[in-house]
């Protein structure tokens, strides 16, 4: 993680295990690895598989769609950096293909925000290696 003082926005780790994973959001598109051996799509990344341990896996494209579970509204700054991004949606969201981030959703006020709502992923590029997958309500994809 990289951190500036004057401006505090980590950016995402980048390592030789998860870079496909960001290179995909730079790309706009959401990548997760599947197992080679039984097919499960493993998020977070992992060298191993947590259902059969395998280690093999190939990097699949997801539809980056999916379904808020539960959320929360940030109304306050935890870091004075972060002071003019409140309120701010934190989110569980079980994409379509099953891996459930926990993520923000943008793009709309907060209150519009609701359990059981449709999302599309949308990217947030971070730095030259990076874009964060955030999502925000299916339909509003494009008018942020």
């Amino acid at each position: 993680m990289t951190v500036s003082d004057d401006a505090f926005t980590p950016d995402p780790p980048v390592t030789d295990l998860t870079r496909p994973f960001w290179s995909g959001a730079l790309a706009g598109e959401l990548r997760l690895q599947r197992c080679r051996a039984c097919g499960h799509i493993r998020y977070p990344v992992s060298s191993i598989c947590p259902r059969c341990l395998g280690g093999e896996a190939d990097w699949a494209a997801l539809s980056g769609q999916g379904m808020v579970l539960s959320y929360t509204i940030f109304e306050r700054a935890y870091h004075e950096a972060w002071k003019d991004r409140v309120p701010y949606v934190v989110a569980l969201v079980q994409l379509d293909e099953g891996p459930v981030f926990l993520t923000n959703v943008v793009g709309v006020p907060p209150s519009r925000v609701r359990v059981g709502q449709r999302v599309t992923a949308v990217f947030d590029v971070r730095s030259a290696e990076a874009a964060l997958p955030q999502f925000t309500p299916a339909g509003e994809a494009g008018r942020q």
